[in-house]
């Protein structure tokens, strides 16, 4: 006992062996209980690879322990080691013989999580015929890394007899010349944005501001998700709908009816870096594949037909601050997914994979290290926690071959006194070359963010004419409450103007750089701010009517008052915000949809939306119908795209975030609104 004892001091007296003392203490007290003594000093070493310190959030063990025995070796040991020790009851390929098979992990009785898995090998099932394995600790992991890998490529939720020899069977899937092509085909909703130039523009006109009014619910899809958001974008090829369902599931309905065709569960437990909730923002399509990002940084590519794995591979690690929570961008022969984390201290990127087989085709770091173009614009070694995220899906232009991305903002969050300089490439649009993923060229929105306005928006491609010369452009509505229109071929400043009231810069100087006002500068009492936190706008998207010449935009006037802590230091630490002050709104923003001349950014109407519907507001959808469609709170609505006025709305129970879409099957045009966890389908 004195040597226990002694070791608890030892814990508790040196940093950063806090925490884990205080793990051991509480197991003494009886809190933590399914595990040994010698086993629980043994996951605390320092590089055991196991992270127990959120077990003093009160977590269990099931849900905090994570394999670090995954790799492709453990799960080659690990079938090896189950094939012979395990295969004779459970079978060789875990799909049962004399015992239960193990392929469903959402059916196993005693528990489908990591830990679960691990105490039954090890312990084995009271009651049952399962008797304990005598086998090594690491052989134990092996084997539920095996087990991992083969549900892994199961889905609790098949399609039927009936559809696997109708819609599924008949699915064709994507050519990269049917993403190029997207804006010609009136139908489908391919990708993200609809088109490659992030217009969220719809061709369909059969409803239009003459019948909108007599739209009616098709079919409404009860999603099973537990999350309070649902922030997907559906896609619709084939007449097949690809959804997301948080936190990483994946639904394949049927697009006309709302019918399940099949559905892929991912299960992810354990430690997560999530600054927002669990969230996922849809699929890309392409070939016959769905590719999706996840919550634990993995790129997962389905077969479209069977929603069956094809491919997983890790992009990044939660514990390094990483997560996905934004719609992979599917082009050529690649698949392009940005990263979150920017609350955490991640060094952000972009990272194309080959569609083919999930290697890795490039990948671009947005904060520069030592030797290239735009590090001297951080202090010391601040680049290396400098942020950068890149959550949002970005605009491809096939004739230039460049891809542009929004860059979120820098780490650690509002402290900008800890990263002095003009911290590139955050809070900016970068435009990389699509084949090799080399930067073009930049264009920084706010430098040395303080206030947490990233430039997680979706560029927008069109073409403003100056001194009577065509410019293919980028009109840009920033969090930082202006607009702006950019030159698309070198980032050259064009013009840029306030959308919503702002007082932290007087005006932008002839590059586009703000310039800065007494507000721009956080003080330890506190300093007004407009706009406020949640900006001028924010991730959802905006729309463009290429006939009206018009950009749409859900805009926000709010404001924050934002305040230094004071602190020298701010530490970075796993699983913990990366954050040095701190925001508090005043009092409840008001939200507008504004119509804005795309060449000038001047206001052409508004409609107050959060007067209608008060919170959250959507992204936007426009039609050749003369329609612009949105919603506040859980207010579905309907404007007139040429002057703002409401034809149309509709209370929908649950809040809505993700823009609404619309594609035409069976020779009826549908609109989609994703409200609470439905997915609700109107027509005529």
């Amino acid at each position: 006992m004195l040597i226990i004892v002694s070791m608890i001091v030892l814990f508790v007296a040196v940093e950063p062996l806090r925490w884990r003392g205080t793990v051991v203490l509480r197991f003494m007290n009886g809190e933590i209980t399914d595990i040994g003594f010698a086993e629980l000093l043994g996951m605390l070493r320092p590089r055991s690879g196991f992270w127990l310190e959120p077990l003093l959030e009160g977590r269990s063990l099931a849900a905090v322990v994570e394999n670090p025995f995954d790799s492709k070796e453990d799960v080659g040991a690990g079938g090896g080691i189950f094939r012979e020790r395990c295969g004779a009851c459970h079978g060789t390929d875990a799909g049962g013989a004399s015992a239960p098979g193990l392929k469903q992990s959402g059916a196993l009785k005693h528990g489908s999580s990591d830990w679960r898995l691990y105490r039954s090998i090890q312990d084995g099932i009271p009651g049952t015929a399962m008797a304990p394995v005598s086998i090594s600790s690491k052989g134990a992991w092996q084997i539920v890394a095996f087990l991992k890998s083969v549900q892994a490529n199961v889905t609790p939720d098949g399609p039927s007899d009936t559809v696997k020899g109708g819609l599924l069977a008949r699915f064709n899937g994507l050519t990269d010349q049917d993403l190029l092509g997207a804006g010609r085909d009136e139908s489908e909703w391919r990708t993200y944005s609809r088109t490659y130039d992030g217009w969220r523009f719809s061709p369909l006109a059969q409803i239009n501001r003459g019948n909108i009014r007599t739209v009616r619910i098709q079919w409404i899809r009860q999603l099973s998700t537990l999350e309070k958001k649902v922030q997907a974008t559906p896609i619709v090829v084939d007449g097949v709908m690809f959804i997301t369902e948080p936190p990483n599931d994946v639904l394949a309905l049927d697009a006309q009816t709302g019918e399940l065709l099949w559905a892929y569960r991912r299960e992810t437990i354990g430690p997560l870096s999530l600054c927002c909730g669990k969230v996922n923002r849809g699929v890309a399509v392409l070939g016959g594949m769905v590719y999706l990002g996840t919550l634990d940084a993995h790129l997962v590519a389905l077969d479209a037909k069977t929603g069956k794995v094809v491919w997983d591979v890790e992009i990044a690690k939660p514990k390094d601050g990483y997560s996905i929570t934004g719609t992979p961008l599917a082009l050529r022969d690649m698949v392009v997914t940005g990263v979150s984390g920017g609350e955490f201290g991640i060094r952000g990127f972009l990272h194309a994979a080959d569609a083919r087989t999930g290697e890795t085709r490039w990948r671009f770091y947005t904060i520069p290290g030592p030797g290239e173009k735009g590090h001297d614009s951080w202090s010391g070694s601040s680049w290396k926690t400098g942020g950068g995220p890149t959550w949002i899906t970005g605009s491809f232009d096939p004739q230039l071959n460049l891809l542009y991305w929004g860059v979120g903002n820098p780490s650690p969050v509002y402290e900008a006194d800890l990263r002095a300089g003009d911290n590139l490439y955050t809070n900016s649009v970068v435009a990389v070359d699509a084949t090799t993923g080399r930067l073009a060229w930049h264009f920084q929105f706010t430098p040395n963010d303080a206030h947490d306005w990233d430039a997680n928006q979706v560029p927008v491609l069109t073409r403003v004419r100056r001194d009577g010369v065509d410019i293919p452009s980028i009109a840009w509505a920033n969090r930082n409450g202006f607009y702006y229109v950019l030159d698309r071929r070198d980032g050259r400043f064009i013009t840029g103007v306030p959308f919503v009231r702002q007082n932290w810069a007087e005006g932008l100087d002839k590059s586009g750089r703000p310039i800065a006002a007494p507000a721009a500068r956080v003080s330890p009492g506190g300093t007004l701010t407009y706009p406020g936190v949640a900006g001028g706008t924010n991730w959802q998207s905006p729309a463009f009517h290429p006939q009206l010449g018009l950009f749409f935009v859900h805009a926000s006037e709010g404001s924050s008052i934002f305040t230094r802590t004071g602190k020298e230091e701010v530490k970075r630490r796993p699983f913990e915000l990366f954050v040095g002050s701190g925001s508090r709104g005043q009092g409840d923003a008001e939200t507008f949809v504004r119509a804005l001349k795309v060449e000038t950014g001047t206001k052409v109407w508004e409609y107050h939306s959060s007067k209608v519907g008060r919170g959250w507001w959507s992204g936007l959808l426009s039609t050749a119908g003369g329609l612009v469609l949105g919603a506040s709170g859980e207010r579905a609505f309907a404007l007139d795209a040429a002057t703002g006025q409401e034809l149309w709305s509709l209370r929908s129970g649950g809040e809505i975030y993700p823009g609404p879409i619309t594609y035409s099957v069976g020779g009826q045009q549908m609109i989609i609104f994703i409200a609470g966890r439905a997915v609700i389908a109107l027509s005529r």
